[in-house]
């Protein structure tokens, strides 16, 4: 498989990235979502090196567990691959109920695939969140950091899990 095609299945493992338990044991969960990714990925070759390359794309999640659990969240994030192992420069996005809202930054973020027959056979990122702003149900995470698990589970559709 191309490094393009497992560059964007990791990327898609991101977004926000975001599971199935897969945050620290003992962990108390803020939020699980289920997402989606919107539109069309950016994959964008750099051009000084082999396997280098700039991903970006945005996402639409809907909370099942947690604090957020019925809300949605979307968000947009970009990322710097060198082979199967990524580094995420820009993540941010905004988590909206009728009764709250929270923007969340990406402060720290890695991705890696692990491939197996040519193919993706795992990709996972894993990071960490700063909330910016949080209000009405979700304010008492203003100020408040969180680390972030996102696993691909599907074409265009991961799992991201927010933990304390």
């Amino acid at each position: 498989m191309s490094f393009s095609r497992a560059a964007s299945a990791v990327c898609v493992a991101i977004g926000l990235g975001l599971a199935l338990g897969l945050g620290p044991a003992g962990a108390d969960t803020i939020a699980r979502y289920d997402c989606t990714i919107i539109g069309t990925m950016g994959l964008e070759p750099i051009g000084d090196r082999p396997g280098h390359m700039l991903v970006s794309f945005q996402y639409s999640c809907f909370g099942t567990d947690g604090l957020m659990k019925g809300a949605t969240y979307t968000a947009s994030v970009a990322s710097e691959w060198e082979s199967q192992k990524g580094t995420y420069l820009y993540g941010a996005g905004i988590h909206r109920t009728p009764d709250g809202y929270a923007v969340a930054v990406l402060t720290d973020g890695t991705g890696s695939v692990v491939m197996k027959n040519g193919a993706p056979a795992m990709s996972e990122a894993t990071g960490k969140v700063a909330f910016k702003l949080a209000s009405g149900r979700f304010a008492s995470l203003a100020g408040r950091t969180a680390n972030f698990t996102a696993r691909l589970v599907g074409p265009g559709h991961l799992i991201y899990e927010l933990t304390d």
